[in-house]
């Protein structure tokens, strides 16, 4: 034992301690009992298959209970899937539960100290006022370091939220900055909010799985609940602010089909909604290319997802890298450029 999950290849024989985190039992076309299985550790999800060799207790063992498999990697549909031989628990003493969970690489302080100092930034007194009651208050803020921002695409580990919050709200504020009828300082609070909802909906004491309130709200309507008791605890917030905030909340998942009650209506919802469809996309593109990088080819399996596959590279060649990193270095660098954004900007006569 010691590998993780996503480390064994195509015929490798597995043998690894994992969280199970989905189990169904199927028929065959003969009518003949197998498992369906899904596995999880800091490395992520894998289906499994067992065909043979359980019995009734083995169908009842419940999701979130932490495993020693046996078996085999083998392909199906394009994806890894272990060919379970034998299931049972793991010796005690041989595994860390903490070390199952993926988990973000930034260091959650660092981040949590980022999330401060914009918060500080904020030159409008109510937005400030809410925004640092509400993630200095202890339970919460501890949720938001800890919840991942989805369940398998992007940022699907501890911290992911807090990592996905604050790339969206980087985007927010360059989109932001370019048109000057958008409100920078709602764009900013609504990036910070927009997906406080998740604190709820998911739960991650054993593996990420949806809370049955996140089940029967969703994050959209939770998130603007959570928004709506912290609104209420502050003196004289203006209402029609609250009404864009929960806006943001409520719209940026852009359209219908994705679980907006009501499509973006006001440019700071529109900003918010680019702003996290960009780096849900980029970052669960980039998951799947680092899974696979090592795997033979220049391009990924089939995201079902995107409908389509990505090239992995190398892009660009070796020969354009070094050509940019000339050109960038600092040596060439017109002096006076570093910190001000209007010498820097592309629009700039």
């Amino acid at each position: 034992m010691g590998k993780l999950l996503r480390e064994y290849q195509n015929g490798d024989l597995v043998d690894s301690v994992c969280i199970l985190t989905g189990l169904s039992v199927k028929q065959t076309r003969q009518q003949k009992p197998f498992l369906k299985l899904e596995f999880g550790d800091s490395s992520g999800r894998v289906a499994g298959v067992m065909w043979e060799g359980f019995d009734e207790e083995v169908t009842k063992i419940p999701p979130g209970e932490i495993l020693r498999i046996q078996g085999k990697m083998e392909e199906w549909e394009g994806r890894e899937q272990v060919l379970v031989k034998s299931i049972s628990l793991p010796p005690s003493g041989s595994y860390n539960p903490a070390d199952l969970l993926p988990a973000t690489g930034h260091d959650v302080e660092e981040m949590l100290a980022e999330l401060d100092r914009i918060i500080n930034s904020i030159v409008f007194p109510p937005l400030r006022g809410l925004l640092s009651a509400m993630f200095s208050d202890s339970e919460f803020r501890q949720s938001f370091a800890k919840a991942p921002a989805a369940k398998r695409w992007h940022q699907p580990y501890l911290g992911g939220l807090l990592e996905h919050t604050l790339t969206v709200y980087a985007h927010a504020v360059s989109l932001a900055s370019r048109y000057p009828r958008v409100e920078l300082e709602l764009v900013k609070a609504g990036a910070l909010v927009h997906d406080i909802g998740k604190t709820i909906e998911y739960r991650w004491e054993n593996f990420f799985e949806t809370s049955t309130q996140g089940r029967l709200l969703g994050h959209l309507v939770i998130g603007v609940e959570i928004l709506d008791r912290w609104i209420k605890c502050q003196k004289d917030f203006p209402e029609e602010l609250g009404w864009h905030l929960k806006h943001i909340i409520l719209s940026h998942h852009g359209q219908y089909e994705f679980g907006c009650p009501v499509l973006p209506r006001t440019l700071e919802a529109l900003v918010v909604h680019f702003a996290d469809d960009l780096d849900a996309k980029i970052s669960g593109v980039q998951r799947v290319i680092d899974r696979e990088m090592q795997d033979s080819g220049q391009w990924t399996s089939y995201v079902k997802l995107m409908e389509r596959e990505f090239f992995k590279g190398p892009v660009p060649p070796s020969s354009f890298e070094e050509k940019v990193s000339v050109r960038e270095s600092p040596e060439k660098k017109k002096p006076g450029t570093k910190g001000n954004p209007e010498e820097q900007s592309l629009f700039k006569q």
